[in-house]
Order: C-alpha cells, then sequence, then structure tokens
C-alpha cells in the first residue's frame, strides 16, 4: 500500500477490545481503540483517513445500524467494513447494503479471523492502487484493439510499428491459439500505408482445400462444373491492401507453390485462365504450428517458408504475461456489460489472484469468452472464487488438500480425530443459540439449520475450504456435505 494504514474500532460497551487490537496492533500504524456511538463514528471518519472500520452491529446509535451504515458507505466509498455480529443472519441482512469492502465476524470472535479481515482488506487496497497508477500512465496501451501494457507486449508493440513502416515485407506471425495473432496482422495493416485498402483474412484450415484455390486465386466462367460466372479471388480483392493468411501450416503443397510464385513474381492466375494478373498485395500469414517442423517432415515447402518469414513476429501467450489481466478484463467487462445495457460484474481480489495464476490454455480467446459468461450469469454482482467454472477453480481444491495436509496430517487414530475435533471447536465454536422459552414457543427447525449452517461454514473456515477435510472433521460423508452446502446456498461464503 502506498497509504499508511490507520484502523478505527467502533465498539459497543460489553465488546472486549483486546480481542480486536492485539492480533493487529503489532503490526500495523494508526490503530485507532475506542468505545464510541454512531455519531461518534461519523466525526471520527470525517476527521482522520481511516481504511478499515470494525463495527460492532450493538454499538448504541440513535438510528437503526442499517441507517448507520447506509451513512459511512455513502460518504466513504473507499472505506472497508468489518461489521461485528452475534450470528450470521445479522450480516447478511446489510451485505448488499454497500458497494465498499464488507465482511463481518461472529462472536465470540478469533484473533486468526481479525488477521484474515485486515489481510483481505489489504489485497483490495493494493488492486485499487494497481488501478490508481495504471489511470495514472497514459491510457492503456492499444494498438489497433490490442491490449496490454506489459514488457512483452510493449516490444511487439514497437516491433509493429517498424513493420508496418514498410509495407512491402512478407511477415509471418506465430503464437498460440486464441493468442490475437489476427490483430496483431490488423494492426500491421492499419499503421501502414495500405490502411485504406482492403484488409482480406483468409483462414486456410476452415476452408475446404477444394474450394480453396477458388477462394484465393478466384475462377473464370465455366472453368469447371458449377463455375457458373467470373469470380475475384481473395488475392486481387485485397490488391494495394492486405492479404491474411491464417494457419498457413494446413495449406497443401499445390496451393503452396501457387502462393509461392504471387510472392515471387507478384502476379497470379486465376483457375480456368492462360493470363497472369500482376497483383500488389502484401501478404502476412500466420500459423500455431512449428512450420520448420514441418519443412523437415516435407510437408510444407522450405522455399515458401523462407518466403513468408522475412519478418517473423512471436505474440506473447497470455500465462506470460499475467500482468495484463486486469486490463484485459477492464477492457472485456466495459465490452459486454456496459456497452450492452448491463451492469458491471466487479472480480474480487481472491477470484483476481486465480484468473492471474491460471494458465489460460485458450489464451486472450479464452479468458474474453469467460468475461461474456459472467456478465451474463452475474450482472451488476460481485465475482468471488465459487462464482467461477470449475474448469478454473479445479485445481485449488488438489493445492489446498496438499496444503491443509501440512497443516492437519493424515490421522492414524481415533485420538488424533477427536483431537483435531476439540481444535476446530476451540477456535470458532459456534454461538449456543438464545432460547427463552417464556417468549413462547421457539421454531426448533430453524435454530438447529442457523446452528449447522454455522458450524460447516466454520469447519470449511477451519480447513481452509477443504471440502474433504470438512467432512472428515465433521463425521459426515463427503457427498452428504456437498449436498448441504448447495443446499443450504452456501458456497464460498466461508471465504467472506
Amino acid at each position: 500500500m502506498s497509504r499508511p494504514l490507520h484502523i478505527l474500532h467502533a465498539l459497543a460497551e460489553q465488546t472486549n477490545p483486546d480481542s480486536l487490537v492485539e492480533p493487529i496492533a503489532n503490526r500495523f500504524s494508526g490503530v485507532v481503540q475506542d468505545r464510541v456511538n454512531g455519531d461518534a463514528v461519523l466525526s471520527e471518519l470525517r476527521r482522520k483517513p481511516y481504511s478499515i472500520l470494525f463495527l460492532d452491529s450493538k454499538i448504541q446509535s440513535g438510528f437503526p445500524i442499517s441507517h448507520l451504515l447506509r451513512e459511512i458507505c455513502t460518504e466513504f466509498k473507499n472505506l472497508a467494513i468489518v461489521l461485528l455480529v452475534d450470528n450470521q443472519s445479522v450480516a447478511h441482512q446489510h451485505i448488499h447494503r454497500t458497494n465498499n469492502p464488507f465482511f463481518h465476524l461472529t462472536f465470540p470472535i478469533q484473533p486468526a479471523e481479525v488477521a484474515f479481515c485486515v489481510n483481505h482488506c489489504l489485497t483490495f487496497f493494493r488492486c485499487k492502487d494497481t488501478a490508481a497508477s495504471r489511470n495514472q500512465k497514459t491510457k492503456s496501451v492499444s494498438v489497433s484493439g490490442f491490449i496490454g501494457d506489459s514488457p512483452a507486449m510493449i516490444e511487439l508493440f514497437e516491433i509493429i510499428k517498424r513493420v508496418a513502416e514498410d509495407d512491402y515485407s512478407t511477415v509471418l506471425i506465430r503464437g498460440e491459439s486464441g493468442t490475437g495473432k489476427e490483430l496483431v496482422a490488423k494492426a500491421i495493416h492499419q499503421k501502414s500505408s495500405r490502411r485504406k485498402h482492403n484488409f482480406v483474412p483468409v483462414n486456410c484450415a476452415a476452408i475446404p482445400d477444394e474450394l480453396l484455390e477458388s477462394e484465393l486465386f478466384g475462377h473464370l466462367k465455366g472453368s469447371f462444373t458449377g463455375a457458373g460466372q467470373n469470380k475475384t479471388g481473395r488475392i486481387q480483392y485485397a490488391d494495394n491492401g492486405t492479404l491474411f493468411l491464417d494457419e498457413i501450416g494446413d495449406m497443401k503443397p499445390n496451393l503452396q507453390a501457387k502462393l509461392l510464385r504471387v510472392i515471387q513474381e507478384r502476379e497470379f492466375e486465376p483457375v480456368g485462365s492462360l493470363k497472369a494478373t500482376p497483383v500488389n498485395t502484401r501478404i502476412v500469414a500466420a500459423t500455431h504450428c512449428d512450420l520448420e517442423e514441418l519443412v523437415k517432415e516435407g510437408r510444407f515447402r522450405e522455399d515458401l517458408y523462407y518466403r513468408l518469414s522475412v519478418i517473423p513476429l512471436e505474440v506473447p501467450p497470455l500465462r506470460t504475461r499475467a500482468e495484463d489481466i486486469p486490463l484485459l478484463l477492464e477492457t472485456f467487462i466495459e465490452r459486454y456489460s456496459t456497452a450492452r445495457g448491463r451492469e458491471k460484474i466487479v472480480f474480487m481480489p481472491e477470484a483476481l489472484d486465480i484468473l492471474v495464476n491460471h494458465q489460460w490454455r485458450g489464451n486472450v480467446r479464452e479468458l474474453e469468452n469467460l468475461v461474456q459468461h459472467m456478465s451474463i450469469l452475474y450482472s451488476g454482482k460481485r465475482i468471488y472464487p465459487h462464482h467461477l467454472p470449475s474448469k478454473i477453480t479445479a485445481h485449488l481444491e488438489l493445492k489446498q488438500e496438499q496444503v491443509t495436509s501440512q497443516i492437519l496430517p493424515a490421522c492414524r487414530s481415533e485420538n488424533d480425530i477427536s483431537a483435531e475435533r476439540a481444535a476446530l471447536f476451540a477456535l470458532s465454536a459456534p454461538p449456543t443459540p438464545s432460547v427463552d422459552f417464556q417468549n413462547g414457543p421457539i421454531n426448533f427447525n430453524e435454530l438447529i439449520n442457523e446452528f449447522e449452517t454455522d458450524l460447516i461454514i466454520k469447519a470449511l473456515k477451519f480447513t481452509a475450504g477443504n471440502k474433504k477435510e470438512a467432512s472428515r472433521m465433521l463425521c459426515l460423508k463427503r457427498t452428504t456435505l456437498l449436498e448441504k452446502i448447495k443446499k443450504k446456498e452456501i458456497d464460498g461464503r466461508w471465504e467472506e
């Protein structure tokens, strides 16, 4: 963080401040501990720029706690709020009232839970600072829709600029599927003197072999069965412009020979014609294949390979430029939310951390598809890890099991199991429900359901979200625990 961390404890008289101050007082400067009422909270927040507010839900005030929360959130939009409550239901009444980073702790509060909340707030602040520093720079680096401000992308943009200045030489773009090879080709075209003429893309893998020659070179009427009229080929359509040949590695040898002639002689012959037609077309090719290996195997002409790779370009995969992911997310959220009349989705820090560390085999295209998917399903919502598709989070549970196995070794005896369960209850024992029969009948099922929900959440917190370990701690079958989590709609709530 670029600014000091100041924490305000707004506690009720009966709250023990030591449980809050002790875990963080030695780690952060500017900690203020005070027993105040609602009006004093607002006054103190206006007096000093606080970062985190620990607010007791039982604090004395002249108006309801919901009103106080609304006042605070309206005036202090960057303030992180940790609400201290007696039970989960109280917190859930207020969680949707604010766009501020919001957490809650249930009494009795453990030091580890306080540290957990503070660390989440710190992550949020770091993300905000990163976004602010990016906005203070020049606007996001973008060349013809190709986005990124990582060192690899800045270097690529510089190469694109130089290549575009020479609008004659052929270019070979290499990179994995989904990295944006066509966007690079468009950027080269739009930065060159050919930008006023056509940019013509051809996917050599998508057009059947028997049709590709006609698509590229055109044909004369009657040159083959079904040729009822003359057809202009894409090479001619790209005259004075740029022809982009995607997946050139899939082109058959006979067409490779004809394409070589176009590059060497700057002329072509339509199918059925005996006369060569001159053409001034710049050829930009792209492939995800290793063309040098195809040359060794005899599947790609060596002379054509060297003609195409006069200027080779390599588009880096997304996993090697993860620092561009937040910038790409902003762009795609704008494209699929605001531009389409939907409310924006917001990726929370812990979800963003998962995306940054994902391998992205489908590269930028996969990331764009994810944002489109999330924008439709979760318009206007905050995105937590449990909202992400299982293919992205599948590896996390295995990682959690590995981490948890170091913290909670596999038990070999009933005594070990009992000791771990005792540790679970000692760390975060659910509060005993308050029952008063003098006020009339109680709802037994509702009371037991609340206790059960709270116990499951705290077991999952204790095991860092490892469902297998949590089911063992609770003496439940894993399938039974998963059913309860789904039925109670508590998936991910242990991360809040």
